[in-house]
């Protein structure tokens, strides 16, 4: 069996504690079970580190650079390949000869490093496109390695269906990309936590409590869910929302001003609370206007809890209607940055629908969790990725010949 050493590009500060932070863990922890993966995570990007680290987790290299003095001179392509070269040169002495070396980028802005490494090591180079850059933000790069990245990639890996129909709709190669779902390790999901977690959170034990869990952003559509969630109080008055996670919380409190009090404001939860939170919760809430293969939903996909969710991207492979979960449908709204939102009447009906049935809740949550375990657990992403190191590369002028 052929050794093979694969090299996960990671930045901190980029994500990395959140949606590819956590690809980024599953992942290597994944790829560390096989016996022939050495796995190598390249954190970089941050004043965090003042010198250069190295130590070993649970069978993964983790190699932390610092910035360097370059990183504070003008943001030019040369000073870009000078830095990658500065970073190659110190990571390349601690990684051992193998016959196959992968280099894995998940961010455009590591096309640079990613370039050297494949130079170096002669290595098959992967991107993992985890969120659609928007058209204004390409053309503000001046550097354009969005195009480079593409061209540069042996396989292009979307976590969606709905990813790869906005690559090939930009003109992508087909032939280099491949559809692999985000998975995660279903062991914390099983576990019995010895926690009243609503009692350490405040939360009432007689009320129907609905859960959003998340970053607040207006990318995820709690504008809408506060006013679903005033029309439900109307027909439903014993239901609490929590909303768990970080952000700008103030147009949020004044669009939930005038129900207040059925609103519990919880700021970041830990993993180890959030788990039983969500056993706790009666359903989950993803109210989004854009998202890709969510962590989020997948968590709560493996806790079977029962699901209302916006009917866009990577929701609609993610959960199945009338199955594991309820689909919202989207209207056109000009006011957002997709230009599209949740219907909120029919949020709030399916709401209401799930909380006062609850065989149907059950039924959602056994189809929930079945789901995720065949379809996104930690062991199917980590096969299908090693897979693709098995696969011959054909490219789309080689298809032609």
């Amino acid at each position: 069996m052929k050794k093979i050493n694969w090299i996960i590009l990671a930045s901190e500060g980029r994500g990395t504690q959140y949606g590819v932070g956590t690809f980024i863990r599953q992942l290597s922890a994944g790829l560390a079970k096989k016996k022939e993966i050495a796995v190598f995570v390249l954190s970089m990007g941050t004043e965090k580190y003042k010198t250069f680290e190295i130590k070993e987790e649970e069978g993964i290299t983790i190699l932390k650079v610092p910035l360097t003095e370059r990183t504070k001179e003008t943001d030019t392509r040369k000073n870009q390949e000078k830095i990658a070269r500065s970073i190659a040169q110190v990571v390349l002495q601690y990684i051992s000869p193998a016959e196959i070396n992968v280099v894995h980028m998940n961010f455009i802005f590591q096309y640079f490093i990613a370039l050297e490494f494949k130079q170096k090591l002669n290595a098959l180079v992967l991107f993992t496109q985890h969120v659609f850059t928007l058209n204004e933000i390409f053309n503000s790069n001046y550097f354009d390695t969005e195009l480079e990245t593409y061209h540069l990639a042996d396989r292009i890996i979307t976590v969606t269906r709905h990813g790869k129909e906005h690559l090939t709709g930009k003109g992508v190669d087909e032939n280099k990309i491949r559809v692999i779902y985000n998975g995660i390790d279903p062991e914390p999901f099983n576990q019995n936590y010895p926690i009243n977690i609503k009692e350490k959170y405040g939360l009432p034990e007689n009320e129907h409590l609905i859960l959003f869990s998340g970053r607040i952003d207006p990318i995820k559509g709690l504008d809408y869910l506060a006013p679903a969630f005033e029309m439900l109080l109307k027909r439903l008055p014993d239901c609490r929302l929590a909303i768990a996670g970080n952000g700008n919380f103030e147009s949020l409190i004044k669009a939930t001003c005038r129900f207040s009090s059925r609103v519990s404001f919880l700021g970041f939860i830990p993993f180890y609370d959030l788990v039983p939170l969500y056993h706790a919760a009666t359903i989950g809430v993803v109210p989004s206007l854009e998202e890709h293969c969510s962590y989020v939903a997948l968590e709560m996909l493996f806790c079977g809890l029962p699901v209302v969710a916006s009917k866009i991207g990577g929701l609609k492979e993610i959960f199945i209607h009338h199955e594991n979960a309820f689909l919202v449908n989207m209207g056109p709204d000009q006011a957002t940055l997709y230009q599209v939102a949740p219907d909120v009447d029919q949020f709030a009906g399916f709401m209401y629908e799930l909380l006062v049935n609850e065989p149907l809740r059950q039924q959602f949550s056994k189809n929930a969790v079945a789901r995720a375990n065949e379809t996104f657990s930690q062991e199917v992403m980590a096969n299908q990725y090693l897979q693709l190191v098995k696969e011959p590369i054909i490219y789309e002028s080689e298809k032609r010949r």
